[in-house]
């Protein structure tokens, strides 16, 4: 998986390939490093992500918790519609913004 991120009004964070189990902890640590700063809105853009796993997922509640903390906000943009379909079915839409 590459992440690319990019600083500016949002901090964009671009995932390409897939966000597992073995790619999580590269994940985890950018998003240590973005709730760290003062960054008031964060855009994940997945037009280049293909998976994402139950450890992918729980990265994204983090950013989600961490950011609704610091007032700010996290939204999804771009996502595959296989990614669409996993948030839906484990409920994560339910709290997750996601743009198309």
């Amino acid at each position: 998986m590459k992440i690319t991120v990019k600083n500016g009004n949002e901090t964009i964070i671009n995932l390409s390939g897939q966000l597992d189990t073995l790619t999580s902890a590269d994940f985890e640590k950018e998003i240590t490093k973005i709730l760290a700063e003062d960054v008031h809105t964060v855009v994940l853009d997945g037009t280049e992500l293909t998976y994402i796993s139950s450890a992918g997922l729980r990265l994204l509640l983090t950013l989600q918790k961490g950011m609704k903390a610091k007032n700010g906000t996290f939204r999804l943009r771009n996502l595959q519609q296989d990614i669409i379909d996993i948030l839906n079915i484990t409920g994560f839409s339910s709290f997750l913004t996601i743009e198309s």
